[in-house]
């Protein structure tokens, strides 16, 4: 993209958001309406989800899209019995029927604004969907996006790439996949591979219509790498196949702080109990397994923090080592 274009970009949308933040200085001061405090505090969670962090000098916030109800069995458990499923759910104060996530990682480089993903969008509303507008409460205009990385190919994770009239959320950006996933995904065997898959009906069809319809529009965007490829400086794909044939996690790096997004790596906390569960969305579960272990083990050494794209919000921490297995230790929450 044009830097100068980009940074003219910037600097406009910097005056909107100091704007943004003086007219919230001022609601707070008691310019407001009386109930307007109240009624924010009331709003549903996809009405106020966005949280703040810093990886070195790059500015990170993590952007709900929504939420949604499902059973945990067997959707992110196929390849163990049930009752073995529910029994370590139970053990662990985790419902059968609990509550998934998409969260979006929103980094600013100084340079750069880049998005990983974009959650169901429209299609999975009124509890999804909700991206574009809890950036702008965020003051995160989608337009001054530089780059979105796409981790891979499902409907939860490149829905949001077009709004209800086919138009790109993000105009101006480019747009990054591994090269290995972008050809799969517009190519002719996805569509038959998907509807192999043990998935739900009503995600197959999403999956199978939301690569149709929300890829050939960024066709003349994009920013295709190999695995492990760099996107910008301190940002880079980790190849994390298997979920997908090409899924890639991404890793951020400033000063001596790093942060590395796992994509689907893990779907829930559980995951890091029970590492070699696998979820009816894998391409190639045995693949996913592997890469999941090695991926835990190394971030576990190295104690990288971590960000779980489905993980509850804001989905950051760390994992730490639990006997043979792994756990999840949620990043503080600083107000």
């Amino acid at each position: 993209m044009n830097s100068g274009n980009s940074t003219t970009r910037r600097s406009l949308m910097k005056g909107a958001s100091l704007l943004a933040a003086s007219t919230a200085t001022s609601l707070l001061a008691g310019g407001s309406p009386a109930g307007a405090a109240s009624a924010e505090l009331k709003a549903p969670p996809h009405e106020r989800g966005s949280y703040r962090f810093k990886i070195g000098d790059f500015q990170a916030t993590v952007v709900s899209d929504g939420y949604g109800d499902g059973a945990f069995w067997p959707a992110f458990a196929n390849n163990a019995p049930e009752a073995e499923v529910n029994a370590a759910l139970a053990a662990n104060f985790v419902p059968p029927v609990r509550q998934g996530t998409c969260n979006i990682l929103v980094v600013d480089t100084g340079k750069e604004r880049i998005v990983v993903d974009t959650g169901f969008g429209w299609r999975r509303a009124p509890t999804y969907g909700h991206l574009e507008d809890n950036m702008r409460r965020a003051g995160i205009p989608p337009e001054s996006v530089d780059f979105v990385i796409i981790t891979h190919g499902h409907i939860d994770h490149l829905g949001g790439i077009t709004n209800k009239a086919g138009g790109l959320v993000f105009p101006n950006a480019q747009y990054v996949l591994d090269a290995k996933e972008w050809a799969y995904w517009t190519g002719d065997q996805y569509e038959r591979d998907t509807n192999s898959q043990p998935m739900a009906p009503a995600f197959k069809e999403g999956t199978i219509l939301a690569a149709k319809t929300n890829l050939p529009p960024i066709k003349e965007r994009l920013k295709l790498l190999k695995a492990e490829g760099e996107v910008v400086h301190g940002v880079r794909l980790v190849s994390a196949h298997g979920h997908s044939p090409a899924q890639a996690a991404v890793m951020f790096e400033s000063g001596n702080q790093q942060l590395l997004h796992l994509a689907d790596v893990v779907h829930d906390p559980m995951h890091l109990l029970y590492p070699a569960w696998t979820t009816v969305f894998d391409y190639d579960g045995a693949a996913s397994t592997k890469n999941r272990k090695q991926i835990l083990e190394r971030v576990t050494v190295d104690r990288t923090l971590v960000m779980g794209y489905h993980m509850p919000f804001p989905s950051t921490g760390r994992v730490v080592r639990s006997g043979d297995a792994y756990r999840w230790e949620p990043a503080r929450w600083n107000w």
